[in-house]
């Protein structure tokens, strides 16, 4: 993988990473699948201290993210990555 993933690299994100008028479910569920995303690019990247930093960082929101749905009745997992071994 030698981008990042989705539309990283443009200026113009479009604000959103679902489209507008799905549920919050649904947006939650394309955002955690945006941070695997870049959890998968961050471990292509391997491990310096600045890569393990941000993996911290995706792995809190990824599991936030995940505990959010679940207490709201929807099945979400945490997916383990190379990195979180």
């Amino acid at each position: 993988m030698s981008n990042p993933p989705g539309n990283s690299l443009q200026v113009d994100q479009n604000r959103r990473v679902s489209d507008p008028g799905e549920s919050p479910e649904a947006g939650i569920l394309h955002l955690i699948e945006r941070v695997r995303e870049e959890l998968d690019y961050n471990d292509a990247k391997g491990g310096s201290a600045y890569r393990l930093g941000m993996h911290d960082g995706l792995r809190f929101a990824e599991d936030a993210l995940v505990n959010l749905l679940n207490r709201h009745g929807h099945q979400a997992e945490v997916r383990e990555t190379p990195m979180d071994m």
